[in-house]
């Protein structure tokens, strides 16, 4: 079952419709079955896999709560941790610790659906109880839910568990207005996956797949598809996740407040992937010092949070570089601030700052994209260079940018779902909300208009092949 798939339509409906229906005491054990039930429509072989990982951190958890003396506490939370990430190392990175060690030895184990997903979300658990900030769960079948609810448990958001886990006790009744919002997200969400992501997939996989062969501005195009494909393919995930539990009452963090108008690298990583991004900066780098050990400690910290924050994200080493690429510039960034405040000042125009600093910070981040999408460096690095060397203006009017696997009646259909993505991020931007609330405060006859145009939209992409979500593979 995928989240793209008819058998989730179907599931979905029942599951929110039977939760409002049986008695509120009970709405978490029903919760659980449909997620345990979800879990094993996709990953059966490893379902004994999540319930350790649930067992052994729940315990752990109420160990550290029970801990007289800071040393006892600090090692039982070392211990869980090296637990989890124990489990991520085997089943993850196995053969990328064999190949740096020029093994020829492979194990190539099947990757558990939502590994790194889960495991981060367990440890933040343990972490709040550490803190102090979390009771201990003493219903065991509670924090079960918490590890495997299934709207999170495939891409997260990953939820901390002092905000998740007391929301799993609430006895919110069915709300038309909070239900309106939820299923605008999800809308938008599918709108985003089935629509955008489709096509750019296809475009970005033409291009990719005959790198060797493809002029500069082809290169080009790909790399902008596919810039705006991990962009929609996550967020569009995380629309859906939040718009479902919304439904339910669930209020769960928000993963994304339009990160391509960032003014900074900095920017960029407080909103994208906010949940992850917030998540290293309490679990890490701030454990780590921080910023209050000088700068240079500072700089060591946030090359350690990228070069992990990569490694989290895949097991090669172009992820690491990605991370290493991130952590560079923002370090770069920090360094030369007083630069661009003077220049900035020498300008004389926030507007004009504003698009110069997005723009730049645009390229740098879409530069990066290429390691995070190409198999080896080899790739990436040739891709990069064919760009520069093979770069022709001229391109762009010999029909080159149809003619890069979509045609042109997909291009032209992939255009005005940008053209409204967009319109949809600098709205989200300008109010400083969401989807839901934007077309909330618009007139009736306005926002049937929009709602019909997504639904006709997506109805019209479902002839394309349709791939799983990107980071469900994490």
């Amino acid at each position: 079952m995928t989240l793209t798939g008819l058998s989730f339509y179907i599931f979905l409906p029942i599951c929110i419709a039977v939760y409002f229906f049986v008695p509120a005491r009970f709405r978490y054990v029903w919760l659980l079955f449909c997620s345990y039930y979800f879990y094993c429509s996709l990953d059966d072989a490893f379902v004994s896999l999540l319930i350790i990982s649930t067992i052994i951190t729940w315990l752990f958890g109420d160990l550290i709560h029970r801990a007289n003396g800071l040393t006892l506490r600090r090692i039982l939370l070392a211990l869980a941790v090296i637990f989890n990430i124990f489990m991520l190392v085997i089943y993850k990175y196995e053969n990328f610790f064999l190949e740096l060690i020029n093994s020829d030895v492979r194990l190539n184990l099947i990757l558990p659906a939502g590994i790194s997903f889960f495991t981060f979300q367990s440890l933040t658990y343990v972490f709040d109880i550490y803190n102090g900030d979390l009771e201990p769960e003493k219903n065991i079948f509670k924090y079960a839910l918490f590890v495997s609810f299934f709207p999170l448990i495939l891409s997260g958001p990953i939820e901390r568990a002092k905000h998740l886990i007391p929301q799993l006790d609430l006895k919110a009744n069915f709300n038309e207005t909070r239900a309106k919002e939820g299923l605008t997200l999800m809308l938008f969400g599918y709108f985003l996956k089935i629509v955008i992501v489709s096509r750019m997939t296809i475009l970005s996989d033409y291009v990719f797949a005959d790198y060797l062969n493809k002029s500069g501005v082809a290169l080009l195009i790909a790399i902008l598809a596919y810039t705006l494909l991990i962009y929609c393919d996550f967020s569009g995930y995380s629309y859906i996740a939040i718009g479902m539990c919304r439904v339910m009452g669930i209020e769960i963090i928000t993963n994304f407040r339009q990160p391509y108008f960032s003014t900074s690298v900095s920017d960029f990583w407080r909103r994208w992937h906010i949940s992850l991004s917030t998540w290293f900066r309490d679990y890490l780098y701030i454990p780590l010092g921080g910023n209050r050990k000088g700068r240079i400690r500072k700089y060591i910290n946030i090359m350690i949070v990228f070069v992990v924050s990569g490694l989290w994200h895949g097991a090669n080493i172009t992820f690491v570089i990605w991370g290493f690429l991130n952590g560079i510039y923002q370090v770069i960034g920090d360094i030369i601030k007083p630069v661009k405040t003077k220049i900035s000042a020498f300008i004389n125009n926030p507007k004009a700052v504003r698009v110069i600093e997005t723009t730049l910070t645009f390229i740098l981040i879409s530069f990066t994209w290429v390691y995070f999408r190409s198999s080896s460096v080899y790739e990436a690095n040739t891709i990069l260079s064919r760009l520069v060397s093979d770069f022709r203006l001229s391109n762009l009017f010999d029909g080159t940018f149809w003619n890069v696997g979509l045609g042109v009646n997909n291009m032209i259909f992939a255009l005005f779902a940008i053209i409204i993505l967009v319109t949809a991020d600098v709205m989200c931007e300008i109010k400083k909300c969401d989807v839901s609330c934007i077309l909330t405060n618009v007139k009736a006859p306005v926002r049937w208009a929009v709602y019909y145009t997504l639904i006709i939209m997506i109805v019209l992409s479902l002839n394309l092949n349709m791939t799983e979500f990107i980071y469900s593979g994490f």
